[in-house]
């Protein structure tokens, strides 16, 4: 059973959407405890009337005490052997407790946390907070080797094995409860797995109703997320420790100092005082590790010349670049643009930043020394793929001599059958442009209806008691089914009934895809050279840009 608390306080505008996602979670073990933090617009009528409709729903009431301490009072009542939060404002994807417990029972890791979405009028975008924390599902993940994790640092993305959890309790009374708890609890956990699947529709809410972390001006959030990152820094392991603090100059606390040209002489006071003590605490080798002008933006705050910050807080606003991105010091980094086939087995890449004319551009492989090098010309590069060995190759260019890097976001990457025995995908890892070869032995030539099934047909030897897995994330089974071999041939029917699209918590969400994958090991199931996909009702089966089975 998964417990979840949801605090509720004066959200009447947005609680019905949020609580209608949560009935219709595809995971039905829900223990959902609403904590009424004395509402006083009616919001916790409406909580009552869900407890009255579904019995998985639980009321606490309680006078007005704050987030941290509604979440607590629900976490102290809680029944289940996994515990999630959730803010009323926000929704979350059918799937979304589906493939967060589902990671934890295959892996036994402590915690798992899935990508965010930001939900603004309606509309979807991608976290930047989370960009680079979820670009891809990677399951029992040891913190310490990955410690760009404490980016994340969202308590609400992300189902908590119980036994983990704890006595662990929320800061009462303060703003950001979330960062001295997740932050800590990352060097505390053994594994963590991630889905880098949106999990959890983050709301924006407009001007005339902003959220906590929406009011950054405000005095009181400036003392209270200074003090959150300091509480989270003194419990993390010195290494860790050192790592947030690095971290933190460039997400929490970069969003403070951003504000620095909008607000008062008694803010900027307060945020010196606070900034210079918090940068004086940490080892000077972090500024040096910053991007050049964020780097000097926090020496400033060490001394007196405010007018000089304010400055150059000023200047990188007018770049017209967002977050991070306006703070690192201008460059040209050699990116590819344009990814296309050509001919037989050519690949064409179209570079920017390089110097022209190219010299050379190379592949590597793994720690493998082998390496394969073709010409360029006029900033366009070709290789033959056909010489490419199985595996992920990774693109270098010169001169400069530099990894390629990707645009964001980065341009269709096409994958193609480049013989009857190869397929290869470019793709962007890292922000690096790879070459993913694949010479598979099985794969699906055809898929069909079959009466009230959906039949896939297929290639390849397979051992006996093999399963066919659909999965929304990978290595994270939703529904497993048992594959026939006969011979050098196997199919293995679906029953549709069991394909039927789970409900939409939003008309801009895009519809679940399920990944097909075979085998205890999840390899992923590609769609052969001539395979034929199928359109049956509302299910699309077909292969999508790395080759791989998909049904929609």
């Amino acid at each position: 059973m998964l417990s979840v608390v949801v605090p509720v306080h004066n959200v009447l505008r947005y609680l019905d959407i949020c609580l209608e996602s949560l009935a219709g979670q595809t995971y039905r073990d829900l223990d959902v405890v609403l904590v009424d933090d004395g509402s006083t617009d009616g919001s916790g009528a409406v909580a009552a009337a869900w407890v009255a409709r579904d019995p998985r729903f639980r009321l606490v009431s309680q006078a007005n005490a704050g987030l941290g301490a509604a979440r607590n009072a629900g976490a102290a009542v809680a029944r289940g052997e996994y515990l999630a939060f959730v803010d009323a404002d926000d929704v979350l994807p059918s799937y979304a407790f589906e493939v967060l417990v589902g990671a934890l029972e295959k892996t036994g890791s402590d915690f798992a946390t899935g990508d965010v979405r930001l939900l603004t009028d309606g509309v979807l975008t991608p976290s930047p907070l989370h960009r680079g924390t979820h670009r891809e599902t990677r399951l029992a993940v040891d913190p310490r080797t990955a410690r760009y994790l404490v980016y994340d640092r969202l308590a609400c993305n992300k189902v908590w094995r119980r036994s983990f959890w704890g006595e662990t309790r929320f800061p009462e009374g303060v703003h950001y409860e979330d960062i001295p708890v997740t932050v800590p609890l990352y060097g505390r956990a053994r594994a963590v797995d991630v889905v880098g699947l949106p999990v959890y529709y983050w709301r924006q809410r407009p001007p005339g109703d902003p959220s906590i972390s929406q009011r950054l001006a405000e005095q009181r959030n400036l003392e209270d997320r200074f003090a959150a990152v300091s509480t989270a820094r003194r419990e993390l392991p010195p290494d860790l420790a050192t790592w947030y603090a690095e971290t933190a100059l460039q997400s929490d606390l970069r969003l403070v100092l951003e504000v620095l040209p909008d607000v008062d002489e008694a803010y900027r006071a307060r945020f010196r005082k606070l900034a210079s003590a918090f940068v004086a605490d940490i080892d000077p080798g972090v500024l040096d590790r910053l991007p050049g002008r964020l780097a000097t933006a926090w020496r400033l705050a060490l001394g007196d010349d405010l007018d000089r910050l304010v400055a150059l807080v000023r200047d990188v606003h007018a770049s017209g670049l967002a977050g991070m991105a306006a703070w690192r010091d201008p460059a040209h980094p050699v990116s590819v643009t344009e990814v296309r086939w050509s001919g037989d087995d050519r690949l064409r890449l179209r570079v920017a930043g390089a110097r022209s004319p190219l010299s050379m551009l190379w592949l590597h492989q793994g720690g493998a020394p082998h390496r394969v090098v073709a010409t360029a010309v006029s900033g366009t590069a070709s290789l033959h793929a056909s010489r490419l060995a199985p595996g992920e190759w990774t693109v270098n260019i010169a001169p400069p001599r530099m990894l390629v890097r990707v645009t964001d976001p980065p341009p269709p990457l096409p994958s193609r059958w480049i013989d009857p025995a190869t397929r290869v995908t470019p793709l962007a890892r890292g922000g690096v442009l790879r070459l993913l070869v694949d010479r598979p032995t099985v794969y699906a030539t055809v898929a069909r209806q079959d009466g009230t099934d959906l039949c896939v047909e297929g290639v390849g030897r397979l051992e006996p008691d093999v399963l066919l897995h659909l999965e929304l994330a990978p290595g994270i089974p939703s529904r497993s089914y048992p594959v026939v071999p006969a011979g050098d041939r196997w199919s293995v029917r679906l029953p549709l009934a069991d394909l039927a699209a789970p409900p939409l918590a939003l008309p801009a969400e895009p519809p679940a895809v399920w990944r097909a994958a075979l085998g205890a090991s999840s390899d992923p199931l590609l769609g052969g050279p001539d395979f034929t996909g199928a359109v049956i009702g509302a299910v699309v089966v077909a292969a999508d840009a790395r080759g791989v089975l998909t049904i929609t």
